[in-house]
């Protein structure tokens, strides 16, 4: 054949195109689920911790990460032998981020989002079959060249730019009036404690709309230790029996729970907290998703936040 959109063996060609898009099908599953249920506190250490190297907030780490995949997809399908390298190289960064998932024993890939979240030995096996699939087609001689350039990578930039354009996370806004403000569907706000420190509590998504909806700062301790945690949360059962016993008294506590949309009886660990006349309790209901390492606390001096912690222990915590 002398077109050069097409190889020599039909058959050969259709075979990496398989390949291709099954490889490009399982990405673009995974980005979809992240882009609408998915919130950045289910991204993979590595990743996170890769995004902090380069600078970048965890929101905008989120952002990029669904944004790359779904314009790899889109230049992998339109623009098959130039574009099934970025698969490729996709997938291998898959394999090291969960095979470091498996060293450090997690059991929760989050490469889905919230909803579903498959183990990390299920994910590299099927990741690495895909990237087996995919090379041994040899889709950079045996696929079809696919349209001009210019129409896939206008098409990725869209697919980047999509994250932008279906922003979930809330950012801090002033009521106006009493006005409630509309949540969106499946929103989900950042609370990064250890950012906040040296601002006032006031100043925090806290102590903004629409989070002030739910929790008002004004009747709570502005001196003393807040605490956030989770019902389902093995680290936070821990932790607040461990200040159970420990504080008895000498400072106020703000005991603030971050409800999920799945808590039940059945699955709730915590059980023992701290009580007495020196501890309020707060709760941010499950409407929002929180992204936070949990047992989280600040430590208050008259409203201002002058320390915080994520991922709080006995031995770490204020």
């Amino acid at each position: 054949m002398n077109d050069s959109n097409m190889t020599s063996d039909p058959r050969r060609s259709r075979l990496a195109m398989t390949a291709l898009g099954a490889a490009a099908l399982w990405v673009l599953v995974g980005a979809v689920f992240k882009l609408f249920w998915g919130t950045p506190g289910l991204l993979p250490k590595p990743v996170i911790e890769g995004g902090e190297r380069l600078g970048l907030d965890l929101g905008l780490t989120y952002k990029l990460a669904i944004g790359l995949e779904l314009a790899l997809v889109v230049l992998a399908l339109l623009r098959p032998r130039l574009g099934w390298w970025g698969l490729a190289a996709l997938f291998v960064v898959f394999d090291l981020v969960l095979a470091s998932q498996i060293a450090a024993g997690e059991t929760k890939c989050g490469c889905f989002g919230s909803s579903f979240s498959p183990s990390p030995k299920v994910m590299l096996a099927i990741d690495t079959a895909l990237l087996v699939l995919l090379l041994v087609t040899r889709p950079w001689s045996t696929a079809p060249r696919g349209l001009p350039l210019v129409v896939p990578a206008a098409l990725g930039a869209v697919g980047l730019a999509l994250p932008w354009f279906f922003d979930r996370e809330l950012e801090m806004t002033v009521t106006k009036d009493g006005v409630e403000l509309d949540v969106s569907r499946n929103a989900y706000v950042i609370l990064d404690l250890e950012k906040w420190v040296g601002t006032d509590i006031w100043d925090t998504p806290l102590g903004q709309a629409p989070l002030s909806g739910s929790i008002d700062v004004n009747t709570l301790a502005l001196d003393g230790l807040w605490v956030f945690w989770r019902a389902t949360c093995d680290h936070c059962a821990e932790h607040l029996k461990a200040l159970k016993e420990k504080e008895q008294g000498q400072r106020l506590l703000v005991l603030v729970q971050l409800e999920e949309k799945n808590d039940t009886l059945a699955n709730r660990v915590v059980h023992e907290l701290p009580d007495g006349n020196f501890v309020q309790h707060a709760v941010l209901p499950a409407t929002i998703e929180y992204v936070l390492q949990t047992p989280g606390e600040l430590l208050l001096e008259g409203g201002k936040i002058v320390a915080a912690k994520e991922a709080a222990t006995s031995e770490t915590g204020l």
